[in-house]
């Protein structure tokens, strides 16, 4: 699904089957959303957000969210896997908690990505794995926080402000640059 323009108040939701896998497309896209996640994923086997060339997209959501049953807490929230690829740019506002979640693994192949947040910026419940890309990140908790492993094999990562920079039971940096400016632990 290709997704430009702007939607001012609104939410792109993913329902699909257990075994589908689905793609968005940003080109030059800007999403916000009140009372919920601008990019919500209820189902689908893995989703792909890829950011096309030369495109600057924003994704923001508001301070209060409606009870669901989803219990989303992101500006780009997904019960399933995600992988965000692409070299296109990606801004995330999260005003309610976390700026991009997933309760599966979330992969990061590539893109230029700037997120605030709440609290975490990047949250993987099961694992965070990050390839490639250009990332400025800026948290009042963990800049990057995976319950399971949180593995960095390249790009360019800078905690720019954090409670803790990176947080994982197994932490594996085997490439990239990354730098973390936290109040506490840089490394936990």
């Amino acid at each position: 699904y290709l997704i430009s323009g702007e939607l001012e108040d609104g939410q792109i939701i993913v329902d699909a089957g257990d075994s589908d896998k689905v793609q968005l497309v940003l080109d030059n896209a800007s999403i916000h959303c009140s009372t919920g996640s601008a990019i919500l994923v209820r189902n689908a086997d893995k989703v792909k957000v890829t950011l096309a060339a030369d495109s600057e997209n924003e994704l923001s959501d508001g301070t209060e969210y409606q009870t669901d049953d989803d219990n989303p807490d992101a500006a780009l929230f997904s019960k399933d896997d995600l992988v965000i690829n692409g070299s296109g740019s990606l801004t995330v506002q999260g005003n309610y908690k976390h700026g991009i979640a997933g309760n599966d693994d979330l992969v990061i192949t590539g893109g230029r990505l700037t997120v605030n947040s709440l609290s975490h910026a990047l949250r993987g419940k099961d694992s965070v794995a990050i390839l490639d890309g250009t990332f400025v990140l800026t948290s009042q908790k963990d800049g990057i926080h995976a319950e399971a492993y949180l593995n960095i094999n390249g790009g360019t990562t800078t905690i720019a402000e954090s409670y803790e920079g990176l947080e994982a039971a197994q932490i594996h940096i085997s490439g990239g640059t990354t730098q973390v400016f936290s109040s506490d632990d840089g490394l936990n």
